[in-house]
């Protein structure tokens, strides 16, 4: 018998296809869970344009591993046991409490979990861990990509949004978001550090993996992605701040590319929540945003109509920001939305 587990949770029977545990099931529920499994296990691998990962899974020993076989997961607590796991534990296998390296999977020490072996995005990355204990997903870019995440997540940070945290490192050690700017010295290697935003008391389920779908341009269509993803309650406000920061920094790579949306699961209680923001590298500080803006706002106005103050009262404070920044392509986008609200 083959289970997919919760951390030390059955939710799923694999060999059966039985949900056994509906709070906690990653899935949405239908009236074919084996197809509802089928689809969230195969968005949860990394894509083949994903060079980097396919290494890590080498280096770790193959994806005939045990340890492949159980799609260890630093997005989420979910593993898969095995008949031959017997009495094994998710707190004696998993990454998130056991040390790892890149090194260690190179030499393939035994003493060593296995680096994150479902890294999804056509971008190379990989996951590692600081001497601080601060786990962090690594990703190669362009050097105009790095630069404009940083900003991004920086500006969104100032201005009170849920995203996640990344750094940059160099000669003088990490600068993260808050203190980065773009002469920050080495951030032309293009290389951004992501700051996990899971661990093993939050999971993050994307919305590709659910079969769901978002027009990144539309707030309401967020929204409703959200309900469908499990979210219970009133998602529309996250939803707007969400499609006009994006609009305003330039982030194109949302639209459609469904797994750039999440829902985060507690995983005690099974309550599903918006996720943090998170993946900006498509954000861009030379161009300004038109053709986005226009499809945003009106999308806004037909389909949010009661929202418009409150959006732009939210996008003027964004503006402020990037003014504050000197961000003056920002700045033009957050005025254009404004003007057409």
């Amino acid at each position: 018998m083959t289970t997919l587990m919760l951390r030390n949770i059955p939710v799923y029977d694999i060999t059966n296809h039985v949900v056994l545990n509906t709070t906690f099931c990653p899935f949405i529920q239908s009236q074919d869970p084996k197809k509802d499994y089928e689809r969230w296990r195969a968005r949860r691998v990394y894509l083949k344009t994903n060079r980097m990962a396919q290494q890590v899974v080498l280096q770790a020993g193959g994806p005939f591993t045990r340890q492949a076989k159980r799609r260890l997961s630093l997005s989420d607590s979910y593993w898969v046991y095995h008949n031959y796991d017997k009495d094994a534990l998710f707190e004696s296998i998993t990454p998130y409490l056991n040390p790892f390296s890149e090194a260690r999977a190179v030499q393939g020490s035994k003493s060593s979990s296995v680096p994150e072996l479902v890294v999804g995005g056509s971008q190379p990355k990989v996951w590692a861990r600081g001497s601080d204990g601060i786990t962090y997903l690594r990703k190669t870019v362009f050097p105009e990509q790095a630069q404009a995440e940083m900003m991004a997540v920086k500006l969104l940070r100032k201005c009170g949004v849920k995203v996640m945290n990344a750094f940059v490192l160099t000669d003088e050690g990490r600068v993260y978001a808050d203190s980065y700017s773009i002469s920050t010295g080495n951030s032309h290697n293009g290389l951004v550090n992501l700051v996990n935003i899971t661990n093993i008391n939050r999971s993050l389920i994307q919305f590709d993996q659910l079969g769901v779908f978002a027009d990144g341009y539309d707030p309401a269509s967020v929204a409703n992605g959200y309900k469908a993803a499990g979210v219970v309650g009133d998602a529309n406000e996250i939803a707007i701040t969400q499609v006009i920061c994006d609009a305003i920094v330039g982030n194109i790579d949302r639209r459609h590319n469904t797994s750039n949306w999440a829902v985060f699961m507690d995983n005690s209680t099974g309550k599903r929540t918006p996720s943090w923001m998170y993946d900006f590298n498509w954000a861009g500080l030379l161009d300004e945003n038109t053709e986005m803006i226009e499809i945003v706002s009106e999308n806004i106005k037909r389909n949010c109509p009661t929202a418009v103050e409150a959006t732009a009262a939210r996008a003027a404070a964004i503006r402020d920001v990037c003014s504050e920044l000197g961000l003056a392509v920002w700045y033009n986008n957050a005025q254009k939305l404004l003007d057409r609200l």
